[in-house]
């Protein structure tokens, strides 16, 4: 191991996640049934950093983010789609160095017990997208991977 690559003392690993939210601009050239004008899309990453402390790491993460949210491109729709951080993250420290199986990373929050289960996974994992969900996220792909939509239906 070369000392470039030897953790320094005093390091930790921490997981950081970070919100982000999507958005198609202009109108769009054509559409079929899957495009929903109404429809945003929110990403939630979890990066890992090692550094000093969890604020260091939050630093860290904030940079990254507002990198990472210079995303813009065309959808087959034609519009432009942008993406923004929304400045929410939260940083869990790693108590493991990161492996097959390890943690990395954990939150935790207070609910009502008489809030069902079901609530609590939609809330927490995305709500139900309804049948057929990669169709209603094609507003959000790259016509460069995915080709242009030239009429609707």
């Amino acid at each position: 191991m070369s000392s470039k690559s030897r953790p320094r003392a005093g390091h930790s690993w921490y997981g950081v996640k970070t919100l982000y939210r999507c958005s198609a601009l202009g109108r769009p050239k054509a559409t079929d049934r899957s495009y929903d004008p109404w429809v945003t899309m929110v990403e939630e990453r979890v990066v890992l950093f090692k550094t000093r402390s969890s604020t260091e790491a939050i630093r860290a993460a904030e940079k990254e983010a507002r990198a990472h949210a210079k995303l813009d491109y065309v959808n087959p729709y034609g519009q432009r789609v942008v993406m923004r951080y929304l400045g929410a993250c939260e940083t869990f420290e790693l108590f493991d160095p990161p492996g097959h199986a390890r943690e990395v990373f954990s939150t935790t929050e207070l609910v009502s017990k008489r809030v069902p289960d079901r609530l609590v996974i939609d809330r927490r994992m995305g709500i139900d997208e309804g049948p057929r969900p990669s169709l209603r996220r094609k507003k959000f792909l790259n016509q460069e991977f995915s080709g242009i939509l030239s009429r609707g239906v």
